[in-house]
């Protein structure tokens, strides 16, 4: 009977995406980041800065991580650095800093982010031999990447925000610990651990200068830099699924924290996705000692609404505020996990467009996203939206030539690392 039902529901799953895949085509521009370096991932980061340009970290596990700007105007991309490069890493023997995977952000005229390692270096050399992450900036008006001050001595970032006012980065690391940099004296602090299992993707800064991430199963800190101490939060969660409570297959785990997170200054509140059901949310923190949370609605692909929450893909990285509209959009996908090689279930998802009115809460289908040149778009992993409204994100996307192709999903679909644009308004 368990096989049979199992069946049942796969048998149901794949019905369910294959008809989402049937939807409404959202039409979208497509722009390649490089011919040479092929690139097969990419985590978070993607900034639209005060000059109209776009800034994407790549990367490549085993690898480097590569930094692109791309400009709208002109429709060219170049790379603005190979950090195994500028560090003088590559070619030696030894573990470099081969991923960006935070929110960058923008000061005085240059873009900040921080680095990490992750399988970057041959597996055989002692992994001590490591110089250890550090914080970069690019130079909006020239394009150079200077390298700054290291983090520690072993572990990079996942998650970045920054207080402007202070002249401050925050990085949250591997280790679970979370980091303070001051710009002026190119000098990192290690404010202590945070989390104790697998960090969360993103944190963000209120308007206050208050720092905010969140940790298995559901909590909530904070960094209050007048009292200069974390707190963690006794009484707010997250509405979160109860995955399981066996050691077997333990709740710590990142479907019970928040994927991706964004601070809205018009509403002087965070919007945030739950990683394993998709959920939006709205944090306020401002309401009572801890804030408030206010469930809104699921942003999963339609195939997943309503039936077994266990069965819904994790999140994406790809959500943005799109201030012209006062409205959230998301790109979540069709069906299974998706890690770019490493993608689970037998139907490869394609990404799904879905959005969010902060004015009526109203939850609108957009439809399955289709490149202009008829590439299929798979999980996407970044999304910025700019001034004029336009959706930019960045993730896998087909790739008909061999020679260009970055990688296999499931060993049996070629893709390339691309830059993505819907125009919402466009007719």
């Amino acid at each position: 009977m368990k096989s049979l039902t199992v069946s049942l529901l796969a048998l149901v799953i794949g019905s369910a995406a294959t008809a989402a895949e049937s939807a409404p085509v959202v039409a979208a521009t497509f722009h390649r980041f490089s011919i040479v370096d092929k690139d097969a991932q990419m985590w978070s980061a993607l900034y639209i800065a005060s000059n109209g340009r776009i800034y994407s970290g790549l990367c490549t596990h085993g690898d480097a991580a590569n930094l692109y700007e791309f400009d709208p105007d002109t429709g060219t991309m170049r790379r603005l650095a190979n950090l195994t490069v500028l560090n003088e890493e590559r070619g030696k023997g030894i573990w470099t800093n081969g991923k960006i995977h935070v929110q960058m952000q923008e000061l005085d005229g240059f873009v900040y982010f921080g680095s990490l390692s992750e399988d970057n270096g041959p597996p055989v050399i002692d992994a001590r031999s490591y110089l250890g992450p550090r914080w970069f900036r690019a130079h909006l008006a020239t394009g150079r990447v200077e390298a700054l001050g290291y983090i520690n001595s072993f572990w990079g970032v996942l998650g970045q925000a920054m207080d402007k006012s202070r002249r401050l980065l925050y990085g949250l690391a591997e280790n679970g610990h979370l980091y303070k940099y001051n710009i002026d004296q190119d000098y990192t602090e290690d404010l202590g651990r945070v989390d104790e299992w697998d960090v969360c993707r993103t944190i963000f800064t209120d308007d206050r200068g208050n720092v905010y991430g969140s940790r298995p199963p559901g909590r909530i800190w904070k960094y209050d830099p007048v009292q200069d101490r974390v707190i963690d939060f006794e009484h707010l969660r997250l509405p979160i699924v109860n995955q399981s409570r066996s050691m077997a297959n333990p709740m710590l785990d990142r479907k019970v924290q928040w994927r991706i997170i964004e601070w809205d200054p018009v509403d002087r509140a965070a919007y945030g996705i739950v990683g394993g059901s998709n959920l939006l949310f709205k944090y306020e923190p401002q309401i009572g000692a801890e804030g408030r949370i206010t469930p809104l609605v699921e942003l999963c692909s339609p195939a997943f609404r309503g039936g077994d929450p266990m069965q819904i893909p994790y999140a994406t990285l790809a959500m943005a505020i799109s201030q012209k509209e006062r409205r959230i959009y998301y790109l979540t996908v069709t069906s299974g996990d998706f890690d770019y090689g490493s993608v689970s279930g037998d139907t490869l998802g394609s990404a799904f467009l879905v959005s969010y009115d902060l004015k009526t809460g109203a939850r609108t289908d957009h439809g399955i996203v289709r490149t202009t040149d008829g590439r299929r778009c798979y999980g996407m992993e970044g999304m910025k939206i700019d001034a004029a409204g336009h959706i930019w994100f960045t993730g896998a996307f087909d790739e008909p030539d061999p020679k260009l192709e970055a990688g296999r999903m499931q060993d049996r679909a070629p893709y390339c690392m691309g830059l993505g644009m819907i125009d919402p308004f466009a007719k």
